[in-house]
């Protein structure tokens, strides 16, 4: 009998043939301008010559160690990454890697739960933070499961009264993504950072933000808490932050770190040497001057190009961008007649919102093609 993959993802019929920077090739020779870049993860597009030198090099000399090894790795990628860290005034940020955003995010609960010894945790309607147990737990529409496995406050996102009422001193967690992708690249409202920092604060909770998709220089910044000026206590990140590689980071203000024992936290591959080359490299190249702002001139020409045809408003920062449609237009249909003129985007839970989370080697000019393919959809989108 022939094994079958379980079916739970609606793939869409364009079979890829291969890819190179922004651009991805079919099994028909069309060639699409990949906007979605893997769900945040292609940071510096395919087929990248000097990730390659470095994996290949890598797997020669190293390919794979326990973590009861050291090795320089792990120095270089440390070297590389704390460049891209927030300052911190007297204290020093220690990291901790896993293979997911999903685990990274359940690691930075547990050093949260672990150093305030609480057992409550707020989070927020919209969220997305993972399908394992935890991570379903604090994600919203999903169940964790087979219970969840601390209490669990859900709030509405941006709402300053509702935080307030509900941070209190049994709460040793408040987490939350700085802009929520998933649920349409929802914005804070401005100052609700800033209030649920002085809440933690006043409360002894820890402030962690899942910065999976929004960290790795995604938003023109390094980080969302650089880019929104507000420092959290934990934060997570994965996806783009090897290139294309499995990796989960949980980084932390090392007073909620310090309590962390031994068995508390653990990953077979985490941490492996082949990932962490990758990752440093991502690091060193996102650091290089001009870097950051080539990712703020492409969003600008992304900005612009995206006005046009059915998109009524533009949402999010960087390269996390959310293009509003019309009244009465679905992101399925609009995506789907994108695809067909060469462009692929995303969609997200918001049915009017589409996504845009290119590689951050996009330019500038390759923004135009986008204007032209919506402009051609203008009176084809499906009502």
């Amino acid at each position: 009998m022939q094994a079958k993959e379980i079916d739970v993802y609606p793939r869409l019929p364009v079979p890829v043939a291969s890819a190179k920077g922004c651009e991805l090739v079919l099994a028909d020779g069309r060639r699409v301008l990949d906007l979605y870049g893997g769900h945040c993860v292609n940071t510096l597009g395919a087929g990248d010559l000097g990730l390659e030198r470095v994996i290949t090099r890598q797997w020669k000399k190293l390919s794979f160690a326990t973590n009861l090894l050291d090795h320089s790795p792990r120095h270089e990628f440390l070297h590389a990454f704390e460049r891209t860290l927030p300052e911190l005034a007297g204290e020093a940020w220690q990291v901790f890697c896993s293979n997911s955003g999903a685990e990274a995010n359940e690691n930075a609960l547990k050093l949260a739960l672990d150093s305030t010894g609480r057992k409550g945790v707020v989070c927020f309607t919209g969220a997305f933070h993972g399908r394992t147990a935890g991570a379903a737990a604090i994600t919203d529409g999903k169940k964790a499961f087979p219970s969840t496995p601390f209490e669990v406050r859900r709030i509405p996102f941006g709402d300053v009264e509702a935080a307030r009422a509900a941070i209190d001193a049994s709460v040793g967690a408040v987490i939350l993504e700085p802009i929520q992708s998933l649920a349409g690249v929802t914005e804070p409202p401005q100052g609700f950072l800033e209030t649920l920092r002085e809440l933690c604060d006043r409360s002894g909770a820890a402030l962690v933000f899942d910065e999976v998709q929004t960290g790795n220089g995604r938003l023109g910044a390094f980080w969302a808490s650089q880019a929104f000026g507000v420092l959290p206590d934990v934060f997570s990140t994965a996806k783009g932050a090897a290139g294309g590689l499995p990796i989960g980071l949980t980084v932390a203000r090392e007073r909620f770190a310090r309590h962390c024992k031994h068995g508390t936290l653990g990953s077979t591959f985490g941490g492996g040497p082949l990932v962490l080359a990758a990752a440093a490299e991502v690091s060193r190249r996102i650091a290089a001057p001009g870097f950051l702002e080539n990712v703020r001139a492409t969003s600008d020409a992304l900005r612009a190009a995206a006005l046009h045809g059915p998109v009524r408003a533009v949402r999010g920062a960087g390269l996390l961008l959310g293009l509003e449609l019309e009244e009465g237009l679905t992101g399925n249909a609009v995506r789907d007649l994108l695809l067909e003129r060469g462009v692929l985007v995303g969609t997200s839970n918001d049915p009017r919102v589409l996504r845009l989370s290119p590689p951050l080697v996009m330019e500038p000019h390759q923004a135009g093609r986008l204007a032209v393919a919506l402009e051609s959809v203008t009176t084809e989108a499906v009502r």
